[in-house]
């Protein structure tokens, strides 16, 4: 199946619905499946259903809001949406989705998402499941009346796809709270916004701050303040820098600046530390 790329100007979608096949007794229905050309206005809330679903972004970006958190899928992300939990999700105005997806469930399909996604994961970065999403949507749309062969098809699929984002994810599983940490370590040096951050890892400023600050008890601000000070100690010890060069390589506004936070956090002046930093036992150094 092949899928435009250019968004249309209004919104449309190529639907495969089978509602009316659900069997309560079936361990997996397929319900809808299809593509999605979104535009500015599209917006989805439901309250707690009975339905499984995984979506594919081609383009553009968005926002879901589930289970406390606000995520910001975009293109060549996955999102999920699980049975019984209450969710709303939206396009951008300026950048809007399309997509790829396909909504099922029953006993099987619960098994299937509590063996390959954590209770928690509704969002998984840079996960190209295109190829099987399209196979997948060819096929139902080949549908030729055999409802309990394509059902038991289509489980097979949707069992390939979740073990090919699950193994994707364990080969370089990080949480949250350690990839911002390992961004912040990245660019202490620079100037950086928690905007940037947000963008850069997809999530809200509130989820962020308080994923953070859950697991290391700071916010990401003072952790980047706390390792901007701990690059001007080594800068200092083992380094020719002047004071200025070393407040301008840690991008503080100017060298009063970086004095005044560094003494905040010291009881020293930059001046003092790098005189008699070698002194003090340190990480840097032990007394002699």
């Amino acid at each position: 199946m092949e899928v435009t790329k250019e968004l249309q100007e209004d919104m449309t979608e190529k639907i495969c619905s089978f509602w009316n096949y659900e069997k309560k007794d079936r361990p997996f229905n397929v319900l809808l499946a299809g593509v999605s050309y979104c535009d500015g206005t599209y917006r989805i809330e439901r309250k707690p259903e009975n339905l499984y679903s995984f979506e594919y972004i081609y383009s553009g970006k968005g926002m879901l809001v589930i289970d406390g958190q606000r995520l910001e899928p975009r293109a060549g992300d996955v999102y999920f949406l699980k049975r019984g939990i209450p969710h709303c999700y939206w396009s951008d105005e300026e950048e809007p989705w399309t997509k790829i997806w396909i909504c099922f469930n029953g006993l099987m399909a619960e098994a299937m998402f509590s063996a390959y996604l954590d209770r928690t994961v509704y969002l998984m970065h840079n996960c190209d499941i295109s190829g099987q999403m399209e196979a997948l949507l060819q096929r139902l749309e080949q549908f030729d009346g055999d409802y309990d062969k394509m059902a038991d098809e289509t489980a097979v699929a949707v069992l390939e796809i979740l073990q090919k984002l699950h193994n994707q994810g364990s080969s370089h599983t990080r949480t949250l709270p350690e990839q911002i940490k390992e961004w912040i370590d990245l660019h202490v040096e620079e100037n950086v916004k928690l905007e940037q951050l947000c963008e850069s890892l997809h999530y809200s400023r509130n989820h962020l701050i308080n994923q953070f600050r859950n697991r290391y008890q700071i916010t990401p601000y003072q952790y980047l303040r706390e390792q901007k000070i701990e690059a001007a100690k080594r800068y200092l010890l083992y380094s020719g820098m002047s004071i200025q060069e070393i407040a301008e390589r840690l991008s503080y506004t100017d060298e009063n600046y970086f004095h005044s936070c560094f003494k905040e956090a010291t009881g020293l002046t930059p001046g003092n530390f790098r005189k008699f930093g070698s002194v003090y036992p340190t990480e840097y150094g032990q007394k002699q």
